[in-house]
């Protein structure tokens, strides 16, 4: 089986065609969305649908979860909370009421799926360091997890009786004793200096995992965000990926 898992869309329509084509591209068998459709970008209804029509699943982030008041804006910076409360003003009710059926987390075939860590689904707690990640292998058991949040893609290989490690490479064929977590990175706004989108490809049978960068047209969303007034921030930032 191809899974091609993504997460971290927020309402970027443009970036998130750009990666649907590449998944495409890459003869992907089952597509998976780890959460945070919306939230930054202004594409609310439209990365919504897109989801909807392509994603075979999809879980619930915490951008998802404020944008439809499941849980407050109290813990968000002020550029964050402009984005959502200009998203909650925006959202149809069918989207509404669509983000409000996600699941925090989801497994099948020994893989984990969830937009944060495994540790507390529902908590939104990051993973950005080793200890995070000791943490975060101790609570799923299948061999893989897959998680966004950070907006950062990276690989962590755990075998028994070692500390996991953090590899190198955005590529890696699983050895027959280890465990994998990991982060699939952003679509529609990376953070780790990269402005391409980015987006996880697992080979089942192979046991390869990839990360896989699509370039897309990022002047086009940033003019839809200047159009909308989104803080300026959000929109440079696309341009330099952090």
């Amino acid at each position: 089986m191809l899974y091609g898992i993504c997460s971290d869309i927020h309402s970027n329509a443009t970036a998130f065609k750009a990666v649907l084509e590449s998944m495409r591209d890459n003869g992907v068998e089952r597509k998976v969305c780890l959460g945070d459709i919306v939230g930054y970008g202004v594409d609310t209804d439209e990365c919504v649908d897109l989801v909807r029509e392509n994603m075979d699943f999809c879980l619930i982030g915490n951008h998802d979860s404020v944008a439809v008041k499941n849980e407050s804006s109290e813990g968000f910076n002020p550029y964050a909370k402009q984005a959502i409360e200009w998203t909650q003003k925006h959202l149809s009710k069918e989207s509404v009421a669509y983000i409000r059926s996600l699941p925090y987390i989801h497994e099948e075939n020994d893989i984990c799926f969830v937009h944060a860590s495994p540790l507390s689904p529902a908590d939104w707690v990051y993973v950005t360091d080793l200890e995070d990640a000791l943490n975060a292998f101790d609570h799923f058991s299948e061999r893989y997890c897959f998680v966004g949040h950070t907006h950062s893609p990276v690989i962590i290989a755990s075998r028994p009786m070692a500390i996991p490690k953090i590899l190198d490479e955005y590529e890696y064929v699983i050895a027959n004793t280890e465990r994998l977590l990991v982060n699939v990175g952003s679509v529609g706004q990376p953070r780790d200096r990269d402005p391409r989108a980015c987006w996880c490809l697992l080979d089942t049978e192979t046991k390869c995992v990839r990360l896989i960068r699509v370039d897309y047209d990022i002047r086009e969303t940033q003019n839809r965000m200047k159009k909308q007034g989104m803080p300026s921030f959000l929109i440079d930032r696309l341009s330099v990926g952090r």
